[in-house]
Formats: structure tokens, C-alpha cells, sequence
């Protein structure tokens, strides 16, 4: 085997490797609550954007797919002001919202390209 396949290979596994360790150790970094927050960004969103597609894809528009998005959108806002400020029932933050946005925004963002 030729050594410039063989370092080849070796250099790419470490960097593989590194790039893997780097991707953990972010993924580690980010706190339990605010992937919870995405998640819910998720389980929210989605089915919420699923039936704005649905609805553009019957009704030959392109406006139900961005509109549920962003009801989406307000539902979270709306969920941190009225249940965590205006109740006292949680934390309100805006990283929370953030996080919970994440997930939906980079779809609205992808349909719209």
C-alpha cells in the first residue's frame, strides 16, 4: 500500500475524529432546558407548518405553510410572556423562546429558498 494513501487516511480519521470530539462537546455545552425547548419547538411547529403545506398544497396558495409558522411562532412568544412572566409558572427568557424558534425558522427559511 502506497504511505501517502496510508497517511491519507490516518489524517483524515483524526480529523474526523476532532470534528466529532468538537461536535460533542457542544452538543454537551448546551443545557438540558434549552433542548427541551427545541424539541418543543418541534413537536409544536411542525405539525403546525405540516398543515399550512397541506392547505397550500389544496388550496394552490403559498401563504398556509409561513402563516402556521409563524402562529407557531406566536404561540411560543405567547407561552413565555403570559404562562412564565404574567402567571409566575416559569422562567421567562428569551433564549427559551430562541431555542424553541430555532427549529422553525430554519424550516420557514428552507421553504422559502
Amino acid at each position: 500500500m502506497d504511505y501517502k494513501l496510508i497517511l491519507h487516511k490516518i489524517i483524515n480519521n483524526k480529523m474526523i475524529d476532532k470534528i466529532n470530539n468538537l461536535i460533542n462537546d457542544f452538543i454537551e455545552s448546551i443545557p438540558n432546558d434549552k433542548k427541551k425547548h427545541v424539541i418543543a419547538g418541534i413537536l409544536l411547529g411542525y405539525p403546525l407548518m405540516f398543515i399550512g403545506l397541506i392547505l397550500d398544497l389544496i388550496l394552490g396558495a403559498q401563504l398556509f405553510f409561513i402563516l402556521c409558522g409563524l402562529i407557531a411562532l406566536a404561540l411560543i412568544g405567547g407561552k413565555e410572556i403570559v404562562i412564565d412572566l404574567c402567571q409566575g409558572k416559569g422562567n421567562p427568557e428569551w433564549w427559551d423562546f430562541i431555542a424553541s424558534a430555532i427549529p422553525i425558522v430554519a424550516v420557514i427559511i428552507a421553504y422559502l429558498i
